[in-house]
């Protein structure tokens, strides 16, 4: 079994992020002058994991069936190919402990598929999120060697069972423009939403992308291989091109996370550009390039990659209260070393200006009509009208497990024409080509950090924008 020193990547780009605020807000949209307020801060917990990987990070995180379910990038000496590995972790509470399924350590879930493949040495940033038919599609990050960083995606019926549905890259590095940054594209984060997969991603060779390589470029698509892919490009979503694919970043950030809020009807991205402190951006849902509320901060150490709690479309957990305007944000990331370990939860709720429409009212209670006295030839009485009373709001069940109020996972049981058939068989072909044909290939080295340990210098390259 290769030994952990073997399992690690080069780490490059330790100083990229330190571009100064005035760069970083370049190409941004507006921002609107709405502020939205934030309370019942919940402070970060201790780590949440256990055993044997030599880092975590960049988790994803979906509340399903009673349980917060977890898969993030590690390194773990059980795997079978020496590289990036994506885990998978389970709890009752978003404080942890986190295990594997029926206990224990947790278990890897995906790992490099061997040989000279895309995704033959390295898998990591997962982002996981379930459509209507139970299906669940991982978005990954992948390279072969040290080379450049592209994007796979695989599928399963239960989350832990996983199969690549393709043997190329979904989306390779654009190579349209030289930052220095030789990172590639990856660092995905999906949303399902009216029928499409939304897709954000880094890629620092990109038209859009900031000197030193930051940027989320958005895509959308009816299918999960993204053959039919939109691109959002400043004027609106239009038919992929090359010349459009990275024409215009909707958020000034590496290694983010987003997903969307039906409470808001935007979408919640969560980065790091501040030190020690996770920022919320809010993109219009139907336009990507207005910020209908300012970003929002709160605190918390942060080293490596926020994944937000969400439910399995990635839409925004219900408040538990059930609020108007109230969204709970509850995010999970590594809150220090080099390489990044230590996972650890922290959240707050933020409150923002909704128009939720006119409260219901009550129906007034009839009151007793006086009759005439009976006469000796019956006569027709009116019905009074019935009261009906409105529906109570359905509240979700909060967190007991600590003082702070955290959204609890709910059942989301499809619907018997959509539960997730049992795992064992191959699920159907997807078909169609892959847009990675008119992208520029996989190539370029990368630049080794001076400096840094020799266990840090040999771990995964990957853009962040912390120290």
């Amino acid at each position: 079994m290769s030994s952990p020193m073997s399992r690690t990547k080069s780490r490059t780009l330790a100083g990229l992020a330190a571009a100064t605020t005035a760069v970083l807000l370049a190409n941004a949209p507006a921002v609107a002058a709405e502020p939205v307020a934030t309370d019942n801060y919940r402070p970060s917990s201790g780590p949440l994991t256990g055993g044997n990987s030599a880092y975590e990070y960049a988790p994803t995180i979906i509340a399903e069936g009673g349980k917060y379910r977890m898969w993030y990038c590690g390194q773990d000496p059980r795997g079978k190919v020496p590289g990036d590995d994506i885990l998978y972790a389970e709890s009752t509470s978003l404080n942890g402990p986190f295990t594997g399924p029926g206990g224990g350590a947790p278990a890897i879930v995906f790992e490099g598929s061997g040989g000279g493949a895309f995704d033959g040495q390295h898998t990591c940033d997962p982002s996981v999120v379930k459509a209507p038919d139970g299906t669940y599609y991982m978005y990954y990050s992948a390279a072969v060697h040290d080379g450049e960083t592209s994007i796979g995606v695989a599928r399963s019926r239960d989350g832990l069972s996983w199969e690549r549905m393709k043997n190329t890259a979904i989306i390779a590095a654009a190579h349209q423009k030289d930052t220095g940054n030789h990172y590639g594209a990856g660092q995905p984060s999906a949303v399902y939403r009216d029928g499409k997969f939304y897709l954000i991603f880094t890629d620092t060779t990109g038209a859009g992308a900031l000197p030193n390589g930051a940027g989320q470029f958005a895509w959308r698509a009816s299918t999960p291989t993204f053959d039919d892919t939109e691109v959002f490009t400043g004027n609106g979503w239009q038919a992929y091109t090359a010349a459009n694919s990275r024409a215009f970043m909707v958020a000034n950030a590496f290694s983010a996370d987003w997903q969307y809020s039906d409470e808001l009807s935007a979408f919640i991205v969560a980065h790091h550009n501040e030190q020690n402190q996770t920022t919320l951006t809010f993109l219009k849902g139907d336009n990507l390039a207005v910020q209908p509320y300012a970003p929002a901060n709160f605190a918390g150490a942060w080293v490596e990659g926020p994944g937000i709690v969400s439910r399995p479309d990635k839409h925004a957990v219900d408040d538990a209260k059930s609020e108007c305007g109230r969204v709970p944000i509850d995010v999970v990331h590594a809150s220090k070393g080099s390489p990044p370990q230590d996972l650890v939860h922290k959240g707050v709720d933020i409150k923002a200006k909704v128009d939720c429409g006119p409260k219901p009212t009550q129906s007034p209670t009839p009151t007793g009509t006086p009759t005439t006295p009976p006469t000796g030839k019956p006569t027709a009485t009116a019905t009074p009208p019935a009261s009906t009373p409105p529906v109570p709001p359905t509240v979700a069940p909060s967190s007991t497990s600590t003082n702070s109020a955290v959204p609890q996972p709910t059942s989301t049981g499809a619907s018997p024409s959509t539960v997730p058939v049992a795992d064992g068989g191959n699920l159907a072909e997807t078909g169609g080509g892959s847009n990675t044909g008119m992208i520029a290939g996989i190539g370029g080295a990368l630049v080794v950090v001076a400096g840094g340990t020799t266990y840090w210098l040999r771990r995964r390259s990957r853009p962040t924008a912390g120290a």
